[in-house]
């Protein structure tokens, strides 16, 4: 744990009561020492004076001059017993008649114990008398060996005894702290599951009152907020369903067509990718209803709608309408080759479906190609003129793509395409150093495109793709689609984000966003390779964010929040993009950590309408409410951005605030080395939201 960081309740508790106990236990065990060295002490001071006493009684008859030599030897025996460090007779001029002196030392006594706690017998002194007159004074000192010997063993006693307290007492405030502290980790799980949109209950009530209040506040905290985003959810699902979904077969209606034909306009002029129009004919629905009833009419309808969504599953960019009692409409943006698989998927199933039952034929099915010049009306007016003209069952040959259509390169074409695109994804290539690729300029352009906040201060910036061949240019779903379809989607994310991570090397100052591929985040070789490399490069890097498409993460919640909670452990953050483009239940994302999301382009042109804003708020307001931006895109006037400030919309994006730009043209090179880039002054100077 970085003390940087700081440092938990738990840990902090543990160490001041772990310092509290080894200061009490070592003062304790320091004055116990000290009080037998004082004790020690008067003992050797006891022991000299009594000595001294008793030798000069015992020697006093012996004061003569010829007896002398007795009291010497007299003295001799008792200073051999070993117990005193000096023993010497003064007359009364102070002048030595005879002594005895031990030498100082204390064996098996380490020198830093005596230096601490110094023993100092002190020289005690009797007066030695001769009949009525004093003869002298004999002076004893006793030796400090064996008190040093006892002060050192019972000190070892006491550290022994002290330490087994010591660690009794540690072991039991241990298990007496975690057990008062133990609700704390409930506490502090749930906080993190707030602070990543999970709002779970905790069961676990602690007996602390303080902690007791604490659990009770978070709860009823997090169930305000649940049951505030289940209300706001359950309101923005009901208009969504009520505006924008026809009731009887749960299809976006012909208002959510209209939203979406505009937003694949602009996405298809954006991307070089071309925009298709399937319209499907129920020629037998009147005879139907007069025949056999409103019900079995429905039933038909119902029928044919489960049947044309299995056609459309398999194909990515695609939606399908029901646009009046009869009709239906299928947009996607696509290659041709995928087009004509479409056609030919819709036409076999009508004419499996088509049999005596139905007298009109089971449908009629035509699809065009949208000229991205024209209006919806016109495109809907070319298709209801082709079905016009057709007989009542169409076979195969006359519901093939009109004359205007491109027929696009052939498969084998596609794979020696993509194998050029991919040449840089091998094992070899990939683990390189990403400074030496300036290679895939010649076949990958970077276009960035800025995200600024209601302070017109930038937010991020957007990165897309471009792939060019010799004079060619390709548009990029297309490729990414043909490449799924190759089984090479995989190897061409690892190239695209290899040029990325490329281009980005040495970019500082601003936040730069990557979009993921549909199928990419659910791989689990692509994302841990794509891990492994940012965690090489991360110091290179500049912060990143990963842009997902809403339709992938609801393929598979589960992946979604594995390959979340992945770029969250290396600090890379998350935006839901095209958010209400599929028209389901959107309360999957109060379980998902996500910081931003970037709402659909069709509500965003669409905010016009009163509805259209009263949705767009209650989205942003629960969104808000659980801690997530929300991101307008394609913000074309005034009136749009006017209308996303009111509604605090926390980001705005589109062509009327910045278009989308090369990366030559906003980040400076000199000799092909990148210096600081100054994307938040240029873009903050061209933040004016064009009339």
């Amino acid at each position: 744990m970085s003390i940087k960081k700081g440092l938990s309740l738990k840990t902090q508790l543990y160490l001041l009561i772990a310092c509290l106990t080894i200061f009490t236990f070592s003062a304790s065990l320091y004055n116990n020492i000290t009080s037998m060295q004082t004790y020690l002490e008067d003992q050797l001071s006891s022991h000299a004076q009594d000595a001294a006493h008793s030798l000069g009684l015992s020697i006093s008859p012996y004061m003569d001059e010829e007896e002398l030599v007795i009291a010497k030897t007299m003295t001799n025996a008792l200073f051999d017993s070993g117990y005193y460090q000096s023993i010497a007779f003064y007359d009364l001029n102070e002048k030595i008649i005879f002594s005895r002196t031990n030498p100082h030392g204390t064996q098996h006594i380490p020198n830093w114990f005596i230096k601490l706690f110094l023993l100092s017998p002190p020289v005690m002194t009797s007066e030695v008398s001769n009949g009525w007159v004093i003869a002298g004074k004999i002076k004893v000192q006793s030796h400090s060996g064996s008190a040093y010997n006892t002060l050192w063993n019972h000190s070892k006693n006491i550290l022994w005894i002290t330490c087994m307290q010591l660690c009794i007492a540690l072991i039991a405030g241990f298990f007496i702290l975690k057990a008062v502290l133990y609700p704390l980790k409930g506490i502090e799980r749930q906080a993190n599951a707030v602070a990543t949109k999970q709002f779970e209950i905790n069961s676990e009530i602690p007996y602390t009152t303080e902690l007791r209040a604490v659990v009770n506040a978070l709860n009823k905290m997090v169930e305000n907020i649940r049951q505030t985003f289940q209300e706001q959810t359950q309101l923005a699902e009901s208009l969504s369903k009520q505006v924008y979904l026809d009731s009887q077969t749960d299809l976006p209606n012909r208002r959510a067509l209209l939203k979406r034909f505009d937003s694949y306009i602009v996405e298809a002029n954006e991307t070089g990718s071309a925009l298709y129009m399937n319209l499907i004919s129920m020629t037998s629905l009147k005879q139907i209803n007069d025949s056999e009833g409103y019900s079995a009419g429905d039933n038909y309808i119902t029928e044919a709608a489960n049947l044309f969504k299995k056609q459309i599953t398999p194909f990515n960019q695609i939606t399908m309408f029901r646009v009046s009692g009869s009709e239906f409409i299928i947009l996607s943006l696509m290659s041709s080759n995928e087009a004509e698989q479409l056609n030919s998927s819709l036409n076999e199933s009508i004419s499996l479906a088509s049999n005596t039952q139905y007298p009109q034929g089971f449908a009629k099915h035509v699809s065009t190609k949208v000229d991205l010049s024209e209006s919806f009306t016109c495109a809907v007016q070319r298709c209801d003129t082709e079905i016009a003209t057709q007989q009542y069952y169409l076979n195969t040959q006359n519901n093939q793509i009109t004359a205007s259509d491109s027929q696009g390169h052939s498969r084998i074409k596609w794979l020696e395409i993509l194998k050029q695109f991919i040449a840089y994804s091998s094992s070899n290539n990939t683990q390189r150093n990403l400074e030496n690729m300036h290679e895939l300029d010649s076949i990958f352009e970077l276009m960035l495109q800025p995200i600024i906040n209601n302070q017109k201060d930038l937010m991020y910036v957007e990165s897309f793709l471009r792939f060019k061949l010799e004079d060619e240019v390709f548009s990029t779903p297309e490729v990414f689609a043909m490449a799924e379809r190759l089984h090479l989607s995989s190897e061409l994310e690892q190239a695209v984000v290899s040029f990325i991570f490329h281009k980005l090397l040495k970019v500082k100052q601003a936040k730069i966003a990557i979009n993921i591929g549909n199928s990419a985040i659910h791989d689990e070789s692509f994302t841990n390779w794509l891990f492994q490399i940012y965690q090489q490069h991360k110091a290179q890097l500049p912060q990143l964010i990963f842009e997902i498409n809403e339709s992938a993460a609801m393929a598979s919640v589960e992946s979604t929040k594995q390959f979340i909670s992945r770029a969250k452990q290396m600090g890379i953050e998350i935006t839901l993009e095209r958010f209400g483009a599929n028209l389901s239940s959107f309360s999957y994302i109060k379980n998902m950590d996500i910081d931003y999301i970037k709402l659909d382009g069709g509500y965003i042109r669409d905010l016009e309408e009163a509805d259209s804003r009263f949705f767009v708020q209650t989205v942003t307001q629960i969104c808000h409410g659980i801690g997530i931006k929300i991101i307008a895109p394609h913000v074309e006037n005034i009136t749009i951005s006017t209308h996303c400030l009111q509604m605090n919309i926390d980001g705005l994006q589109g062509n009327g605030l910045y278009p989308v730009s090369h990366y030559n043209t906003i980040v400076s090179s000199k000799e092909g080395e990148i210096e600081t880039i100054l994307l938040l002054n240029r873009f903050n100077t061209s933040t004016q939201i064009k009339e």
